[in-house]
Order: C-alpha cells, then sequence, then structure tokens
C-alpha cells in the first residue's frame, strides 16, 4: 500500500473531432487552422467553468474538474460556441467534436491523469454524436436536476478494456430544435418518448420476388437472421425483433416505418432462387438524406441452407460497417454458425429457430422442440441447441402453450445451465435464467442473469424490457422506465410480457397519469391482456377516479371471470411487500375483489 499512488474523485471531460482522419486527408491546412482556433475555444471555456486541460494529443482534449456540473455545463458551451462557428460551413468540412463526461477516480502523476475514469469518458466520447455530448451513468446521477438538460438513456455499453457494462445517457438541450436523427418518437400512441441514442436501424423483412410460395421460408431465414444477428452488435439501436409478428412490419412501407419509429436508417431488400441459384439484393437507406449508403447484390449457388448463412454474413458484415459500427469480438452471427460441424444440426436448428418466433399454436411449439432437441442430439457439443431450446421452453410458458408450467421451466433452467458450460454464444441462457429466478425470488440471481444478458445481447430490446420487468419487482421503478422506454421504442413488435412493463414501471414511481397513458397503448396492440388493464385501473384509484377505476374493473372481470386479488398478488414476485400491498389495495378500491 505504501507503493499506491495516490488517487481523487474527479469530473472527467474527453473530447475528439469527428472524422478527423478524412478532414486532414481532404485538407490538411485548413483542417490544421480550424483545430487550432476551436482548441483554444475549448481551453479557454474550460478555464472558465472551473477546470484545467490535462492533455492534448492531436485532434483530442482530455480535462479535469472538481464538480460534474461544471464538466457537464462547461462541455455544453463548447458545443454551443463551436456549433456557431460551424454556420455557413458546409457539413463535410465542419470540425465538430465529440464528448465525454464521467466522475469516477483518477490517478495524477507529474501534471497527467490516469485510470479508469479516464477510460471511461474516452470510451463515451466514442458514443456521442458528432457536436452531441455523452454521460455516464456516475455522471448522470451526480447531477440530479441541476441542469436544465435532457438525458437520454442509451442502453448499456459494453467498452473496452473496461469490465462491467457502462450505462450511458445523450445530453440534449430542453427544448432544442429537432433534427431527424433527434426528433421524439410517438409509440402506438403512447407518451412521446425520448429520443434514439445510438445509430439506429429498421429492418423490413425481406420480400419473396421469386413468384414461388414455397420461397417464402428462405427470405423470412434471411431477414430473422440478420436480425439476430445484429442484436449482438454494441452500439447498435434496433428496431425490429426476432419475434411471431415480424410480419407485422413487413406490411409498413418505409415511409411508415420511418414515421413511426424515427430511426435513422432503413434496410430492405429482396431474395430470388432459381434452380440451384439465389439472388439477394439489398440495399440500407439513410433517412435523414433519402440515399442509399450501401446496396449490394449476392449471387449465389446455393445447395444447402449453410449457403444462405454465408450470404447472410456476408451482409450483416456490410451492414456493420456501412454504419460504421465495429463488432466486439468477430462477426457475431458467424459464431452461432460455427459451433455446428453437422449439417443436419444445423438444419434442425434453423428450422426449429425460425418456427419458434412465429409459433401461435400447441403443435407449433411441440414441433419447435423436436426440432431443436434434434439439434442436441446431433451436435451435443453445441451450445445453441441448448440455449434456443432453453428460450423454447421459457416462449412456451410464457405464451401459455405449455400443460405443465413448472416442468416446462425445470427443462429450461437444465438446458440454460448446460449452454452457459458450454460457453453459449447466442445470450438466450441469461435471458431464461433471469425470469425464472425472479419467478423464485431468488432476487440477487435473478439481477446478476439480467445484467448478463444484457451484456450478452447489447441491442437487444426484449432484454432491456426483461431487466425493466426486474428492476421493477426490486423496487427501482425509475431506472426501469428507463430500461422499459428504451425496450419500447426498439420492438415495434413485442412479446406479451412487454404489455404491462412501461405502465407499471410509471405507476410504482406514482407517475398515474402516465401509466394510464401506456396501458391504453398498449392495449392497442392486445385488447385480451388483463396486466395494462390492471395498472389502469390502480391508476384511476390512486387518483380517485372511482367510476374510471370501476369501469375497467368490470373489462378485468370480463377477460378473467375468475380473477381474485389474493392470487393475483400470489403470482406477484415483488421484493418488497409494500410496493404490492399498495397495488392490491388500488385494485380492491376499483371494485375488485
Amino acid at each position: 500500500m505504501k507503493d499506491r499512488l495516490p488517487r481523487k474523485l474527479a469530473a472527467i471531460l474527453y473530447a475528439d473531432v469527428a472524422g478527423y482522419s478524412r478532414l486532414t486527408g481532404e485538407d490538411e491546412d485548413a483542417t490544421h487552422r480550424t483545430l487550432s482556433e476551436y482548441l483554444d475555444v475549448v481551453s479557454s471555456t474550460v478555464e472558465s467553468h472551473h477546470g484545467k486541460v490535462m492533455h492534448y494529443a492531436g485532434d483530442a482534449v482530455l480535462a479535469k474538474f472538481e464538480a460534474v456540473v461544471d464538466a457537464v455545463s462547461g462541455a455544453a458551451e463548447i458545443q454551443d460556441k463551436l456549433q456557431e462557428r460551424n454556420q455557413g460551413v458546409p457539413d463535410e468540412r465542419r470540425v465538430q467534436f465529440r464528448i465525454g463526461v464521467n466522475i469516477g477516480d483518477v490517478i495524477e502523476d507529474r501534471g497527467e491523469i490516469y485510470g479508469d475514469g479516464v477510460n471511461v469518458a474516452a470510451r463515451l466520447e466514442a458514443l456521442a454524436e458528432p457536436g452531441g455530448i455523452c454521460l455516464s451513468d456516475a455522471a448522470r446521477t451526480a447531477i440530479g436536476n441541476k441542469l436544465p438538460f435532457q438525458y437520454v438513456f442509451i442502453g448499456e455499453q459494453q467498452v473496452k478494456n473496461i469490465v462491467e457494462p457502462v450505462r450511458a445517457y445523450r445530453v440534449f438541450k430542453q427544448g432544442a430544435a429537432s433534427s431527424p436523427a433527434r426528433e421524439a418518437v410517438r409509440v402506438d400512441g403512447a407518451p412521446t418518448l425520448k429520443p434514439l441514442g445510438k445509430p439506429s436501424i429498421a429492418v423490413k423483412p425481406f420480400e419473396n420476388v421469386s413468384g414461388d410460395a414455397d420461397q417464402d421460408q428462405i427470405a423470412y431465414t434471411l431477414s430473422n437472421g440478420i436480425i439476430v444477428a445484429l442484436t449482438l452488435v454494441p452500439g447498435l439501436a434496433l428496431i425490429g425483433d426476432e419475434s411471431p409478428g415480424l410480419q407485422d412490419s413487413k406490411q409498413m412501407t418505409v415511409a411508415e416505418l420511418i414515421r413511426r419509429f424515427g430511426v435513422r436508417y432503413v434496410l430492405q431488400g429482396d431474395v430470388r432462387k432459381l434452380g440451384e441459384r439465389i439472388r439477394v439484393n439489398a440495399e440500407l437507406m439513410e433517412v435523414s438524406s433519402g440515399r442509399y449508403v450501401w446496396a449490394e447484390r449476392f449471387d449465389r449457388e446455393m445447395h444447402d441452407l449453410r449457403d444462405l448463412f454465408d450470404i447472410q454474413d456476408e451482409i450483416t458484415d456490410e451492414i456493420v460497417t456501412a454504419m460504421d459500427v465495429k463488432l466486439l469480438s468477430g462477426e457475431a452471427g458467424r459464431l452461432v454458425r460455427r459451433t455446428f460441424k453437422n449439417p443436419k444440426a444445423l438444419a434442425c436448428y434453423s428450422r426449429g429457430e425460425d418456427l419458434l418466433f412465429c409459433a401461435t399454436t400447441k403443435p407449433e411449439f411441440n414441433e419447435v422442440r423436436h426440432l431443436l432437441e434434434e439439434a442436441i442430439h446431433l451436435e451435443p457439443e453445441s451450445p445453441v441447441g441448448y440455449a434456443t431450446a432453453a428460450l423454447a421452453q421459457w416462449v412456451e410458458v410464457l405464451y401459455g402453450y405449455s400443460d405443465t408450467p413448472e416442468r416446462s421451466l425445470e427443462r429450461a433452467v437444465e438446458l440454460a445451465t448446460e449452454a452457459i458450460r458450454r460457453e453459449d454464444v447466442t445470450g438466450y441462457a441469461y435471458m431464461v435464467l433471469a425470469h425464472v429466478y425472479l419467478e423464485r425470488r431468488e432476487y440477487d440471481q435473478a439481477l446478476d442473469a439480467a445484467n448478463r444478458a444484457v451484456s450478452d445481447r447489447p441491442s437487444c430490446p426484449v432484454v432491456y424490457a426483461l431487466k425493466a420487468n426486474m428492476l421493477n419487482y426490486l423496487g427501482q421503478s425509475t431506472k426501469a422506465i428507463e430500461y422499459a422506454e428504451y425496450a419500447v421504442r426498439l420492438s415495434p413488435v413485442r412479446p406479451p410480457f412487454y404489455a404491462a412493463v412501461l405502465p407499471s414501471a410509471y405507476f410504482g414511481c406514482e407517475r398515474y397519469e402516465e401509466a394510464i397513458g401506456t396501458a391504453k397503448a398498449m392495449i392497442e396492440l392486445d385488447q385480451q391482456n388483463v396486466e395494462p388493464y390492471l395498472i389502469m385501473a390502480a391508476s384511476h384509484a390512486a387518483l380517485g377516479r372511482i367510476d374510471e377505476a370501476r369501469q375497467v374493473a368490470r373489462k378485468i372481470k370480463e377477460l378473467e371471470p375468475q380473477f381474485e386479488i389474493r392470487e393475483y398478488a400470489k403470482s406477484q414476485p415483488y421484493k418488497e411487500g409494500d410496493d404490492l400491498e399498495r397495488l392490491s389495495v388500488r385494485l380492491g378500491t376499483a371494485g375488485l375483489k
């Protein structure tokens, strides 16, 4: 301990120029002159906000502040001043900084600062938009409501050389002018949500243009496989998920997708198979400009599913490159395929997973289980069969199709455990375990599993909804709202448990009007799901609107004539009895027994 260098808590600002290499390549002298002027602005603004520039490295600036409020207000003023200077400059010639702000321990030695606190700030800078600011959760918490800004949760970010994921926020001025990339989005009539914080893409299911209806499955497999691979990409907000309603977005035009979800990019394409050859056309469009940032035609011989997966991987890689998003550890989509050496096992897994995400009947779920168990039998060392089979067991219970729910969940745990033992690459295993642990009231294990699921599937909306659900039951409703809003925004098609997650989080924070508004929006998606009606009835009761509460209660009795508060309460795994009691009392006030 004698040799341990002294550490201190500090707010760290890290700024870097977006696209600096391109700018210098086009005009090195002009870029350097502009950069020099802008660095003077950065330096003087840091000093005026009681900070100190600790280091310059080319186009990068590292500064230290005693207070995080000074760091963030200074960052905002820097961006305002530089935005003024960029007025009238062509977009392609603008020198724009990204800024990351963190609060943490630093080592100060010989006029320099080091440590994880600095490393996180540097990683946050890379997540900011050009001209924007990105904060860590620690910085956001320390600021509270001290500054007139909006803070938009952009998920948990797995950043290089940092073990734990970093909860990150984008900073926006209240009442700032909107842009296509920053517009608030209205989802299904729900209250307007905050802007998306990551580069966002909607995947429109590929069309089968061969004229042969038997080829629909190929187009579906290709679309779904691309979506599954993209959910594993950190730093990407994916609009669309691997859920039964994928076909819903197929019916939307590109304009409808843009209007509904406010995305930055839309991927669309078509598939044609003639004999042993397959042709895939794919196009990635940038919404704000209407231009195609990437388009490609793939002509391949296709003898079996493995050829289709190769095409799938190529398209995914091209999209990731076009959006300037790096994969964490190589091509995530390939990880799944490479675990299979037996082509028959790969085919069984593929058919089983595809059917799982569109199954709506017991016979279909039976076929899913049969296919995935066969994949395990043919390739017992691959973790993918176990993980997907675990997911299938869980989904079957979730949708109410299992005749023996307890046994199905036990089997799900067995399969998930086997998948993890074999180093699961899908992320499904921890999703399943998180839900099961919560049902068993094993709260610490449940939260750990939910955290691992988010880490393993950083762009998957389902895991954010799952963690929101978890946080709500743990009494952390404020955080639950952020995760639930994020999940709702990312997913145009939602599994049943989404229906009550956001309304429940609002109810937990006593934001009853918003709970009612989001419950109504969820009911529009599924009028037979009783969960959002329960939150709506309890919220009306909390606001003293007894007539409205009783009207909703009558609808609940129509949907579930045998409903009883006592039995319902037994099924709700709240950690704190007070939270469950408050909900139960409100439901009683609404007239339920």
